[in-house]
This record gives structure tokens, C-alpha cells and sequence, in this order.
């Protein structure tokens, strides 16, 4: 017996071993699927969509061959159409079987730039007459395929994806096949042995033959069963046969009309306008700009990546450098790490990036809000604001979903975003008493006290002037993304300006400080006129929420002053 089990086991171990070597060669798919297009280039770009991307699982490696430098990026496919406008380029497209690629030519009157270097890119790779880059296909990936964005774009490219082939299943057919192989072995060797002791085989003497033995009682019977019982029985069958058949043959009487089946829908939303990858290049290019400017107290080098308030108070302090070398450089602008990431999920322009850096030694983070007016723009930096001590933000959603931009008119918050200077200036210069103070929280607002405090000293110091406070909003483009709750995180700027005029014939308005600096006297007897910039990061609940509006962060720097 356990011979003819040890020959069962060795005739399975060669079946399992036999399906797991298959699996390995004769079925094993090929290592991957390859695609190539080869056509005559004029257009400056080639544009591969996400459907052509995606004509096959997993991320295709993309090759492009020319005469001269070749230049491949990938990016959301909206945002190459975006970048690509109305300039002439090339479309590759699978045909209707899907076993070919074609070249369509798309003509159009838009000038042609050098796609090297946007900020819409999630990588890139340049190499001379041939280059390859990876491409995602989730999130609607594309790639763009250009030279020099002048000239033509290469006309050799091809498409290869890697089949993922999974080795499990033969290596668990492998696995059993060896050890059923071992257990036979293991069985065959205890037989063998076992024979050896008893010095071969035992054979048993077989029995003489006996007729068979008759049974009374037991014999079936022969007659069929006749009456009305079997009547019976058989009325019983037919029904029961009947309805079986009306049962397996679907009721054949007539066809029921299908129930409709409801369908789940979904709303499709704008993905975020950028990756983590594209966030950390742009942060990083801001940084490099940032330290040469500072470095060089040049304003002009800050043009490629800054704008708004922030390149305003930036110029602003190196005009006061100039006039004294002996001044501290500003807080630098830290690209990295990050902390915090909040995109707007927008397919349109301009696009909002808020995110936090926290270098290592420094006791108040920076919100940086980066803003992108259009596709073949890079983000530029409109607000850097330090939080405050002790600052709270809010919820938000994660960065791989993004934010709802916030209109800066929008009505459904407390206070309308474009309309914070004014109603906050308000406050500041009249007191918690104003009645739009109860939706601020002014008790834990530390600029709040600094500021009116500041304002109630000068007046107080004033015996022979005059000084009137103002509050505006100080740049057009207000930075809002919405946060979990239905409210709004505010980036925004504010001009203090700071009016003083003598009230007595013969007297003076003195400065000191900066503003002194800034001047060039230490003083004017028709008076002064200061203005400070005030960049803000305020967090604004929707309308109807118990909680209240506060300020986050806050940016402070001198822009002018004059003699009046």
C-alpha cells in the first residue's frame, strides 16, 4: 500500500513541477507591450494624451529620438493642452484596433516658446538626440515632447510598458511539487526498509472458492406494484416533473420586463494643480532666488519668482540696506522641509499654493502662498507670512485632494475676503467696541493689541500734530482656499499709512529708526506720510459658524515715507 502511495505522490510532484516550470516559460507573458510611431516632424511639440498613456496597465517608457536635443516632460494632461494653447503640434493617438500609434498634426497661429523649466512639469528629462522618461498614467497623465520649443519636435517615438508578472503561483506550485516529490522519496525508503526486515514480500494463500449463499427474505420483488396506490404515485410524479420543467425552463408563458438596475454616480472634481514633486522644485528655485537676492540687495533679481507684497517689501528693505549696509538680512526663505501643504483643485488660472516651511532652528514657521497667473507662467511667491505663536490652522483637505479656491468677493464667510483690511483696520483704530469686532477673536489677536496699543501711543505723544490712521487692502490678488469646516484660510495684504502734520505754527514732525533711514532727515515740518505693508493670513468661518475670525500670521515691513 505505501508503495502505490509513494507512486501517487511522485506522479503529482511531476504534475505540480511540470505546471510550475510552465508558468515560468511556455506561459509566462511577454516581458512587455512596445508601441512606435515614426513620422515626419514640423510641428515644435508632440503632445501623447492619457488615453494613449494609459492604453496599457502600468507607467509606459516613453523614448523620443531626433536630430537634435530632445526634451520630454510629463504633467496633467489639461495643464499640457493648457501650456500648449493654440500653437501648432502633433497629437499621438492609438488606432481604432489599439495595435498602432498615428501622428495627427494640429495647426494654429500661437507662438512657440522652450517648454524647458515650467513649473506645470512633474518631471522632465533633456538628453541630446535621445531621451526616455517615465510616465505615470494616474491622475491624467500626459508628456509632452519637444526640442527646443522652436524647431521641430523629434519624429522617432516609442511607447514600452512593463508587464508586471507575478511569480507566486509558481513558486507555490514549485514549492509543493519539491516537497510531495521529498514525502514520495520519504515513503519509498520506509517500503524498501521495510521489505529488507521481512526479507521479501509476504504473500497470502488465497481461499478456495464458494458458491453463493441464498439469503430467504431477501430477494427483490419481481412483480410490478399494481392498484391504486401506484395510481397514485405516478399522479404525484407527473405534476411535480411538470413543474420542474416550467421551473428549469423559465416559465415559457411569457417574458417578464427587466427590472432597471440603479447606477451609482459621482462627481468628478479638479485634481490638485500640483504633486508633491512639482511643489519641492518650485519651493527650491524660490529659495535660490531668495538667497541671491538677498545676498546681492537686488530687487531685480526677485522678478522670476516673486510678486505682489512680497517683492514690495523686499525692495523696499534693500533700498534701506543700501543706505546702511550695518542693517540684518531678512528672514531667508526657507524651501524646505515642508510642513504643510495645501493646493488649490483647479483646472483654471490663476492657481494657489499655500505651504508651510519649518527650518530647523526657527521659531516661526513661514506660510508661503504662491500664486500662477497663467499655463506658461511659473509660480511666483505673493505673500511670505511668519505664524503667529501659538497659531492653530484649521482643518483642511489632504494635498492629494486640494482645496476649493475662494473667491476674494465671496459672500458665504463672515467677512468677505477683499473686505478684511477695511474691517479689520476698523477695529484696529476703533477698539473691540466696533461692532464687526464680535466676529474676530481679539482676545488671543497679539498684532491686534501691538498695533492698536502702537496707534494710541502716537497720539498720546503727539502734543503739537495731527495723525490720522488709514487701513487698505494692499494688492488685488487675494489668496483664499477653503478649509474642511465650509470657512476659508485668507491670505491677504493690508497698507497702514500713517499720517502726521504739525498743529502749531513753527513746529516739526520728528522720525527715528527706519523711517529716519528711509527719509534721509530726522524729520519734516510740513509733515509725514508712512506706509507700512502688512501681509495676513487669517482664517474666516462660513457665515453662521460659532467660531470666530484669527489671525494666524503676520508679515510687517515699511514701503515709504515722505514728507508731506
Amino acid at each position: 500500500m505505501r508503495l502505490l502511495i509513494a507512486i501517487g505522490l511522485f506522479m503529482l510532484s511531476l504534475v505540480l513541477l511540470m505546471l510550475g516550470i510552465a508558468q515560468r516559460t511556455v506561459w509566462a507573458p511577454p516581458a512587455n507591450y512596445k508601441l512606435a510611431v515614426e513620422f515626419e516632424a514640423g510641428n515644435p511639440y508632440v503632445v501623447i494624451p492619457n488615453a494613449t498613456i494609459s492604453l496599457h496597465e502600468g507607467d509606459p517608457l516613453i523614448t523620443a529620438t531626433g536630430p537634435r536635443n530632445v526634451y520630454i516632460a510629463a504633467a496633467r494632461e489639461s495643464d499640457i493642452v493648457a501650456w500648449v494653447g493654440d500653437t501648432s503640434h502633433s497629437t499621438i493617438d492609438p488606432n481604432k484596433s489599439k495595435t498602432k500609434l498615428e501622428a495627427t498634426s494640429v495647426p494654429g497661429p500661437g507662438a512657440a516658446i522652450s517648454p524647458v523649466g515650467s513649473d506645470l512639469w512633474r518631471a522632465s528629462e533633456a538628453s541630446s538626440k535621445t531621451a526616455s522618461l517615465r510616465v505615470e498614467s494616474e491622475l491624467g497623465g500626459a508628456a509632452l515632447i519637444a526640442s527646443d520649443g522652436v524647431v521641430a519636435a523629434p519624429g522617432q517615438i516609442e511607447l514600452v510598458w512593463p508587464i508586471a508578472f507575478d511569480l507566486f503561483p509558481s513558486n507555490l506550485l514549485l514549492g509543493i511539487g519539491f516537497g510531495v516529490l521529498v514525502l514520495a522519496l520519504v515513503l519509498n525508503l520506509i517500503n524498501y526498509r521495510s521489505m529488507r526486515k521481512r526479507r521479501g514480500p509476504s504473500r497470502k494463500v488465497p481461499k478456495a472458492p464458494q458458491g453463493p449463499k441464498l439469503r430467504l427474505g431477501k430477494q427483490p420483488r419481481m412483480a410490478p406494484p399494481r392498484g391504486r396506490r401506484a395510481a397514485r404515485k405516478v399522479a404525484y410524479a407527473l405534476p411535480t416533473g411538470a413543474l420542474v420543467v416550467a421551473l428549469l425552463s423559465g416559465c415559457a408563458t411569457g417574458n417578464p420586463e427587466p427590472t432597471p438596475t440603479p447606477t451609482a454616480t459621482g462627481v468628478l472634481s479638479d485634481p490638485p494643480v500640483v504633486v508633491r514633486s512639482q511643489l519641492e522644485h518650485v519651493l527650491e528655485q524660490i529659495a535660490l532666488v531668495a538667497a541671491d537676492g538677498d545676498a546681492k540687495n537686488q530687487a531685480s533679481a526677485l522678478t522670476t519668482r516673486f510678486a505682489g507684497p512680497a517683492l514690495e517689501q523686499r525692495t523696499a528693505y534693500y533700498s534701506l540696506r543700501k543706505l546702511d549696509s550695518k542693517l540684518a538680512a531678512l528672514p531667508k526663505i526657507a524651501g524646505k522641509p515642508i510642513t504643510f501643504v495645501l493646493p488649490a483643485a483647479s483646472s483654471l488660472w490663476p492657481r494657489t499654493i499655500m505651504a508651510v516651511t519649518d527650518e530647523a532652528g526657527d521659531a516661526s514657521p513661514q506660510m508661503l502662498v504662491l500664486i500662477q497667473s497663467s499655463p506658461r507662467a511659473q509660480y511666483k511667491l505673493w505673500y511670505n507670512i511668519r505664524l503667529m505663536q501659538g497659531a492653530s490652522i484649521p482643518a483642511v483637505p489632504v494635498a492629494e485632494i486640494g482645496a476649493i479656491p475662494v473667491a476674494s468677493d465671496a459672500k458665504f464667510l463672515k467677512v468677505i475676503p477683499n473686505e478684511l483690511p477695511k474691517v479689520y483696520g476698523s477695529i484696529i483704530d476703533n477698539g473691540a467696541g466696533t461692532p464687526a469686532a464680535g466676529n474676530f477673536d481679539l482676545a488671543n489677536d497679539e498684532f491686534f493689541k501691538q498695533i492698536s496699543q502702537s496707534q494710541d501711543t502716537q497720539v498720546a505723544a503727539l502734543k503739537n500734530g495731527r495723525i490720522n490712521f488709514s487701513h487698505t487692502l494692499g494688492s488685488p490678488n487675494v489668496a483664499a482656499l477653503a478649509t474642511a469646516d465650509g470657512g476659508a484660510l485668507v491670505a491677504v495684504a493690508m497698507i497702514d499709512g500713517y499720517t502726521i502734520r504739525p498743529t502749531k505754527q513753527g513746529s516739526a514732525i520728528t522720525v527715528t529708526g527706519l523711517e529716519k533711514l528711509m527719509l534721509g532727515a530726522s524729520g519734516s515740518a510740513s509733515g509725514i506720510v508712512s506706509r507700512y505693508s502688512d501681509m495676513l493670513l487669517f482664517y474666516v468661518p462660513q457665515t453662521g459658524s460659532e467660531d470666530t475670525v484669527r489671525v494666524l500670521g503676520v508679515t510687517q515691513g515699511l514701503l515709504s515715507v515722505r514728507s508731506r
